[in-house]
């Protein structure tokens, strides 16, 4: 016999993605000659819910090797950097419980400097980075429960079968 069951669990109910492109200016003390490096590093954020938009808040630091007195010596700049970027959801799920929404963010692609321009005495960044949101709430499901078959004799002979003796037989 079959019978059918609604089931309440959390799901995915909406989705987005969002590649972004931050551009940022540092100001030098010393006039730079060129760019050696650039990474990026500690890289936190976090997201929020708010309607059709996961409001992502982020910070990261921003190190920069640089050349001066042309390219005789070489100076390192830190500096961190906060970014404010909302990524729009898509509703996978209708119904579903609007007050257990839970967000879920990963990186997609880690923030990477693309580009390093020097403007006079400062140097201005492209930085590119990707991220994933996903909502989750709570929805019905429905499951079709299949009740198996038993024979009660099937049952009965597990008794007769189990050895509690097999210890002691030598």
């Amino acid at each position: 016999m079959n019978e059918v069951r609604e089931i309440v669990t959390k799901a995915v109910v909406a989705k987005g993605k969002k590649a972004m492109h931050i551009t940022h200016s540092i100001n030098t003390t010393k006039h730079p000659y060129s760019v050696l490096g650039c990474w990026i590093i500690n890289h936190e954020f976090e997201a929020v819910r708010n309607n059709d938009l996961v409001d992502i808040n982020g910070e990261f630091e921003v190190n920069i090797w640089y050349s001066t007195e042309e390219n005789s010596r070489t100076d390192v700049l830190r500096e961190k950097v906060a970014y404010k970027k909302d990524i729009k959801v898509k509703r996978i799920v209708k119904e579903y419980l609007k007050n257990s929404d839970d967000v879920l963010a990963k990186i997609l692609k880690h923030p990477t400097v693309t580009n390093a321009k020097i403007i006079e005495d400062e140097i201005k960044l492209d930085i590119d980075l990707e991220i994933l949101a996903e909502v989750i709430g709570e929805t019905k499901m429905q499951v079709t429960v299949f009740t198996p078959v038993v024979e009660e004799e099937d049952i009965d002979d597990l008794d007769i079968e189990v050895n509690e003796d097999f210890l002691n037989d030598k």
